[in-house]
């Protein structure tokens, strides 16, 4: 095992005794859900969308399995090749060793066969199917958490209660409720030079903004939601910016009612936010590393923050995609390094936060021609964070014989990812969803927390 990984193992069970001592000490209404918040602020919930297939077993390998060796003579990895193992079934890929604390700590949960039982391999329709929770059902063009954020809107809520930390706005955040996108340039030193042009280009300042994110693609219905929800005022993009820059100051520092700077003093204020902004934590030096840093900047910032979501392109594995080192491990390592820091930096605030990663399919249980695979079924969820009963290997599990798999190639969905949202929207808002709100879809009860 590296030093790295023992490194990141002691750093984030420092956190985690604080996080888990955190949770003991704080009733569990308090902690998931209602009247009051968890004591540092309320509950969050992350999202984040793994866009093009995440090869679930690729992440979670059932390494000892005879028909995993024979049906991924490439992919497969052992012992040798530093896999880190979970249970008699399962173990890491190398690359996610900085989660591996997580699952020590029993604060991962990862969700084997899980997905959409909607057969469809297409990419765009899985996606729509997981983003708006209804699948096959082409009616529905609200989001899942926009559906929750309008049914369970507070008098006086912040506008920053629900953020999605991209250009365009996720489908599952997209509806009437109105939701923050907060520009990809806003999480360089040229934001405020973004945010000047666009104010130079509306005029008073009180026009709207949008964009485009990998892998969403653009399709017939991309302005539907995203003009009702997902375009904000510059002005309200400028306080996001110093709530950013403040939450470096501590709890409470981003709130309003706090000092703003003057406007002539702009430039001033922009230096010491981008000198106060700088992490001690190991981001990675990239989009998504820093997208989770400013998010976590937002979640200590008291700053009326519940939902975010975010994507993370590019799982689209059908050629050459590695074994320990390659093109998806280099993604997994990214994924996993960020999510370390982002844990490590909220602490404590992590009894209160919980992270749900997706993906709209897994892929073939069998490596394709090209040492990679192809479209699948059921895939892998995770969970990570307070009150979540980690590690443990969560989902039905019955093998990769063919007569266990989907279509004989795929692995099955056995567990529904609406039932999995049912119960993370429930463990961390006390929020029970109505008959109505996954169309057609009875729920039902997981023991995930």
């Amino acid at each position: 095992m590296s030093d790295l990984h023992h490194l990141d193992r002691r750093d984030f069970l420092k956190w985690s005794a604080a996080a888990a001592a955190a949770g003991l000490a704080l009733p569990r209404a308090r902690l998931f859900g209602a009247q009051e918040p968890a004591a540092g602020g309320g509950p969050a919930l992350v999202v984040i969308f793994l866009r093009g297939g995440a090869d679930a077993l690729h992440m979670l390998l059932p390494w000892k399995n005879e028909e995993f060796l024979a049906g991924r003579p490439t992919l497969r990895l052992g012992e040798a090749e530093g896999v880190l193992p979970l249970d008699g079934t399962f173990a890491l890929h190398p690359a996610l060793a900085p989660l591996k604390p997580a699952w020590d700590a029993k604060l991962l949960a990862p969700i084997v066969c899980a997905g959409s039982p909607h057969p469809t391999r297409s990419h765009f329709d899985a996606q729509d199917w997981m983003e708006y929770a209804a699948p096959g059902d082409r009616s529905v063009r609200q989001g899942w958490i926009n559906r929750f954020l309008a049914a369970s809107a507070p008098s006086g809520a912040s506008e920053f209660r629900a953020l999605g930390m991209q250009d365009l706005l996720p489908r599952s955040l997209r509806g009437a409720y109105k939701v923050l996108a907060v520009p990809t340039n806003l999480d360089r030193k040229r934001g405020d030079q973004t945010l000047d042009r666009f104010e130079d280009f509306y005029g008073d300042g009180s026009g709207m903004m949008e964009g485009g994110e990998d892998m969403q693609g653009r399709r017939e219905d991309d302005d539907t939601g995203v003009v009702e929800s997902g375009r904000m005022t510059i002005e309200t993009l400028r306080r996001f910016q110093e709530i950013v820059g403040d939450a470096a100051g501590g709890p409470g520092a981003g709130q309003e009612g706090g000092a703003r700077p003057d406007p002539r003093d702009r430039r001033r204020a922009r230096d010491e936010r981008e000198t106060a902004a700088a992490s001690p934590n190991d981001y990675p030096d990239s989009q998504f590393g820093r997208r989770l840093a400013i998010l976590s900047k937002v979640i200590r910032a008291d700053a009326g923050l519940e939902v975010a979501g975010l994507d993370y392109g590019g799982w689209d594995d059908h050629t050459n995609a590695g074994g320990a080192d390659g093109k998806m491990a280099a993604r997994m390592r990214e994924l996993a390094q960020s999510l370390h820091a982002f844990v490590t930096e909220l602490g404590p605030r992590m009894a209160s936060t919980t992270v749900l990663l997706v993906s709209e399919f897994g892929r073939t249980a069998h490596e394709n021609g090209n040492n990679g695979t192809d479209h699948g079924h059921g895939g892998v969820m995770w969970l990570i964070g307070g009150g979540v009963k980690g590690g443990q290997v969560h989902g039905k599990w019955e093998g990769l014989a063919p007569k266990a798999l989907y279509q004989g190639r795929d692995l099955p969905v056995s567990t529904d990812f609406r039932d999995v949202y049912a119960s993370v929207l429930a463990h961390s808002f006390g929020f029970e969803p109505g008959k109505d709100f996954f169309p057609g879809h009875k729920v039902a009860k997981l023991k995930l927390f």
